[in-house]
């Protein structure tokens, strides 16, 4: 659905009232839905009131309802935000609260700008019942674990894997949209998500694991939604689903694909590395404390640590330009990955090129994290990122990322500048966007973060956990290379 407001009376109640409509009628309980309305609302009456060319304001607003998501989009041709008037905006401070999953903001120059929302309107599907299983269920034979079928997931599985996420998590795993099989069905036929499932003749879909993408369009997906019956547990499932997983990364000749591993254990880590992966970066507290993984070590301490990894699938030659202090590191990468790679470590900043900086910024307020991601560097980066980092102080952020293309020549010189900020390294993530390669930076909030009980699963990732801290302490002081 989309709707042109030019402001005239009772405009913007009607776009908030088929919004809510829209909500209630796809599932989404009457009090969060007042509370998505209200957002989208102040969206609009912020568009409305912006400064603009024309004596009448041209706002769009567009409504997307798919994969168990709502999204609503508002798009201007006026004056953008600064950073102390998004800050002080209602829509921040309601989206801070609570009120959306995701707001995400972004001004294009001449293209406009944009801000949309997002709630996720699916719920647990309570058809399903029976037991819950957990870590003390009786393991099946070796007869029957022989039997189980590592294959591709197809939208006929869907019910099946609904049935399996229910028995391992009940109506708690926190990625509703597998508990609703249109929804599933829906991601694998847009191929925002290729799966893989394990097969039981007797017991239907036992195990699963996906790659997925944050957006559609971004050319590296990451591996991840991993379910594995209890029964089946010792029976390397997760591996060989891991490893037809990447024959499909393969197959839909994607560049390589991405993952966050955990620290506190490192099992997770060792599957990439035995399959060709690499450590590429660390994202010190990027998992709430809350997290936690059964029949594991979790020492709470502040917000858990991640490893960054890459697993390299197809190479095209690429020149970067990291800043100075991340030159060595990124070239030593390079070459483990066996990346086709040139490494420029002179880099300034744009003075008078034409266009300015484009950014877009994502808030997610559950789990206190911000993106913000540059595809254009232009003489206005510096100030631009500073003021869009203003603009989320309305958020209690746990920490910021930050990402850079990095064949872009200005990019060293931006993520020096940017040091300032309070910005360090977290990862290089190879192919990341349509640009190419990219340099994530992180800032770490004022939530505690635990960066001691961190267990690599080898020296290499070792030395780059060692680095990424070492940054990150550095830059807080405020020193210098």
């Amino acid at each position: 659905m989309k709707i042109h407001i030019d402001g005239t009376d009772g405009s913007l109640t009607a776009v908030g009232a088929a919004v809510r409509a829209m909500a209630t009628t796809a599932g989404l309980r009457e009090d969060y839905a007042t509370r998505f309305r209200v957002v989208v609302e102040e969206l609009v009456r912020e568009a409305l009131t912006r400064e603009c060319e024309t004596d009448q304001p041209d706002v769009q607003v567009a409504v997307l309802a798919e994969s168990g998501t709502l999204t609503v989009t508002v798009t201007d041709q006026g004056l953008p935000m600064t950073g102390a008037q998004a800050r002080a905006a209602p829509s921040r401070r309601l989206a801070a609260l609570g009120f959306v999953d995701e707001l995400h903001i972004a001004s294009h120059g001449h293209e406009g700008n944009v801000a949309s929302c997002s709630i996720r309107v699916a719920t647990a599907n309570m058809r399903y019942s029976g037991a819950v299983l957990d870590d003390t269920s009786q393991r099946v034979s070796d007869e029957e674990a022989e039997s189980i079928v590592i294959r591709r997931m197809t939208p006929a599985d869907a019910e099946g894997l609904v049935q399996c996420i229910y028995r391992c998590y009940g109506y708690t795993y926190k990625d509703t949209t597998l508990y609703e099989p249109r929804h599933i069905t829906h991601l694998l036929r847009r191929g925002l998500m290729h799966s893989v499932v394990a097969a039981s003749p007797e017991r239907g879909i036992v195990g699963h694991a996906a790659l997925f993408v944050q957006r559609e369009g971004d050319p590296v997906p990451e591996s991840g939604k991993l379910v594995v019956d209890p029964r089946y547990r010792g029976r390397h499932l997760a591996e060989r689903m891991a490893a037809l997983r990447l024959d499909i990364a393969r197959e839909e000749a994607l560049p390589g694909v991405w993952a966050q591993a955990v620290t506190n254990h490192p099992g997770s880590q060792k599957e990439v590395i035995h399959l060709g992966g690499l450590e590429v970066g660390v994202l010190i507290g990027a998992s709430p404390a809350t997290v936690t993984m059964a029949d594991l070590e979790n020492i709470n301490q502040g917000r858990r640590t991640l490893i960054a990894m890459y697993t390299p699938l197809h190479s095209r030659a690429r020149i970067l330009h990291p800043p100075d202090q991340l030159g060595d590191l990124i070239t030593e990468l390079t070459t483990s990955a066996q990346l086709e790679r040139s490494v420029d470590s002179s880099s300034s900043l744009p003075t008078g090129r034409a266009g300015r900086t484009k950014v877009r910024v994502m808030a997610v307020p559950s789990t206190a994290t911000a993106y913000i991601r540059v595809a254009q560097v232009g003489p206005d980066a510096g100030s631009r990122i500073a003021e869009e980092l203003d603009g989320l102080n309305a958020f209690d952020l746990a920490v910021t990322y930050l990402d850079l293309p990095l064949t872009d020549a200005a990019a060293g010189a931006l993520a020096t500048e940017l040091e300032r900020l309070g910005f360090s390294f977290a990862a290089w993530l190879p192919d990341f966007a349509p640009s190419g390669d990219v340099l994530r930076l992180q800032r770490i909030g004022s939530h505690p973060v635990d960066v001691e009980h961190v267990r690599c699963a080898r020296e290499e990732g070792q030395r780059i956990f060692d680095f990424a801290v070492s940054e990150w302490r550095r830059v807080r002081r405020g020193g210098l290379v």
